[in-house]
This record gives C-alpha cells, structure tokens and sequence, in this order.
C-alpha cells in the first residue's frame, strides 16, 4: 500500500521513478533498518542499494525489493542500477539530502532530469495504519512505565542530570530503542526553559520539574512531558498548572476527524488568553509523532490542516514565566472515528 501511494504521486507528477535517500523515508516504504541504503522504485521496480554490512539484513527484511550491494563508491553503482531504465524524471525528497549526495547522482547520470519535491513521505505517514499504531502504543506503554518507575528515585537534592540519567535507564531496561532525542529535565526557575538540559542544579523542595522523554519501539516514538511537583508548590505555580491542565482538556475534547489544526491549537490558546498569559505560551499545540519525533499534522496557529482519523499526535500547552518557571503537560492521542483516545496513561498530577 505504501509504495503504491507512492507510485500514485510519481503519476500525478510526471516523474517515473522516486529516490529515497534518508532513513526514516526508506523505513517506511520498505521495512529495512539499517543504517545505509538508497532506494529507486519505478512504475514496475523497487531497488534498495546498500552496503556489505547489510545485504542479508536487506535481503530478509525489505520483501520486494531488489537488493544490491555497492562497493566503496555508491554513486558508481546507483549509475549501473540507473542505466538499466528509461529514465527521464526522478522525483527526490529535497529537505532528505545532502548537497553532496545530489552532485555526485547529477554527475552520474546527467541525462536524468531530477524533480525536488517536499515531504512526500511525510504526508504519507501523516495517516498511520494498523502496524504503525500498534508499534507506538507499545513505545508510550514504555514511556509510561518508565515514569511509574522512576517517581520513587526523586528526591530533593538530586541534580536534574541523575533525574535523565536514571530516567533513560530505566526506558533502556523496559526495552526501549535508543531515545527520541535528549531527555529534558528543568526544575525550579529552570522549568521556563522549554527545552532545558539537565544540568548539575540539584532539586529543591517545592520545584517544578518539567520532564519531556520518549520512548522508541520498532522505529515509532512516543513523546510524553509531565511536570512533578516536589513537595507543595507555590500557589502561583500551582495556578499555572491548573490553567495548563485545563487547556489541554479543552483541546483534546476538540480532537475529531474533520477540524483543521488551527482550531485546535486556538482551543488551548483561548484558556491562556482569558487569563492574560497567552504571550507565555508558545506558537504550535502539537506535533504528529511516528518514524520521526516530529512529523505531520503540525498542530500549530495559521494552521489548515486538516485531521484524519488514524492520525497521532501530541497535545502538549505550556506556560513558561521567566525567572519563574513554567509547566508544560504532554499527551498523545489517535484520532478516531468520533474524537480521539488518549494513549498516554500517565497522571497529570503526579506528587513526589
């Protein structure tokens, strides 16, 4: 299905063939995980070319697909497997390749005309389909105990970085691939950075520590950010988080098939500008989640977009007062046929 949506897109725009040249793109259309390959597929062929460290890897895991193996000088031999079609129009992924990998494909097979396009493969993984979903639930069932386990290991006068350290054990121990991206962890005035490194600040009484992480299963990531409160909090920062729990209530009650992202993220926004704080908040409401941490819909202001049922995607509002500190709640939702059901299982107020 995949790669004949694919092929439905090189019709509809005059190119016979596609080239897949970074990894989250040949992942999706072919099942192969390695870390070095190159794809063509044609109106009638699919080619996957690697290396020697992948070729029965490739073999088993791309059904298909011709597998090749190139020596030292890939472009050498994606001009062999180029020569043995007709080509005239080769449509490429222009945000998923480098400078040097378009040159050296033009200096090779020169008569070919080459076709930027703009995240083919994005919108094509904007809908997930059954394997998909199944592969990100497990990744926010890690992620999710992951946090469970770790609550206990806080205590005040440990440093944000022992808090990340410990955090990406435990995803690690739970069976989780490598992370998503670097734990946040930001804590007492910290906490308005949006996106704090852990640092050698040690945990106080009464903080707020905001902590965003992910979990990662069969490729597919999840994305989770709940805020701790550390004893009892200031009742300011205790507003705050009620006022970020209420907006991210309100837009997910709004998720159904059919609403465009600006609405969305406009329902979250509302509650912060009824309580003159909008200016602290900022501009996008979510992001879709899958191959990549950060894929479509992008649920963000000016937004038409329109959601799908199938479609996953964080809802995360945020409030982020400098010198003060700031809350942010994540969860992740699938969008069903009525509305949506909310993945992440995590308490939203959680006390340490």
């Amino acid at each position: 299905m995949r790669i004949k949506k694919l092929k439905e897109f090189m019709r509809e725009n005059g190119c016979n063939a596609f080239f897949v040249s970074s990894y989250e793109n040949w992942r999706y259309f072919s099942g192969f995980t390695g870390s070095n390959a190159y794809l063509l597929v044609t109106e009638d062929k699919q080619v996957l070319v690697t290396d020697q460290r992948y070729t029965e890897q490739a073999e088993k895991q791309a059904q298909g697909f011709e597998i090749i193996t190139h020596g030292l000088d890939p472009f050498k031999t994606l001009k062999e497997v180029f020569s043995r079609f007709d080509l005239q129009k080769v449509a490429f992924e222009s945000r998923k390749i480098t400078d040097f990998q378009l040159r050296n494909l033009k200096e090779q097979v020169p008569e070919v005309e080459w076709q930027p396009t703009v995240d083919v493969g994005k919108n094509l993984r904007a809908v997930k389909d059954e394997e998909e979903i199944k592969n990100l639930v497990k990744a926010v069932d890690i992620a999710d105990e992951a946090l469970e386990e770790l609550l206990p290991f806080i205590k005040p006068g440990m440093t944000e970085k022992a808090v990340a350290v410990e955090l990406e054990y435990l995803l690690a121990k739970l069976g989780s691939e490598p992370p998503a991206f670097g734990t946040i962890v930001a804590s007492g005035v910290r906490s308005s950075l949006p996106h704090g490194k852990p640092t050698d600040k040690e945990i106080e009484e009464g903080d707020f520590i905001v902590i965003d992480f992910a979990g990662r299963w069969g490729g597919y990531m999840s994305d989770i950010t709940r805020t701790i409160w550390v004893g009892e909090p200031r009742p300011d920062m205790v507003e705050i988080f009620r006022l970020v729990e209420k907006a991210i209530d309100t837009a997910i009650a709004g998720v159904k098939p059919g609403v465009d992202c600006n609405y969305l993220d406009k329902l979250a926004r509302d509650v912060f500008e009824e309580a003159d704080l909008e200016q602290y908040s900022l501009r996008g409401l979510g992001h879709g989640v899958g191959l990549e941490i950060h894929e479509y819909p992008r649920v963000v202001m000016d937004s038409k977009e329109i959601i799908q049922e199938n479609m996953v995607f964080t809802v995360e509002p945020g409030l982020y007062l400098p010198e003060k500190g700031g809350v942010r709640l994540e969860d992740i939702v699938r969008v069903t046929a009525n509305g949506c059901e909310i993945l992440t299982r995590s308490p939203r107020v959680i006390r340490v």
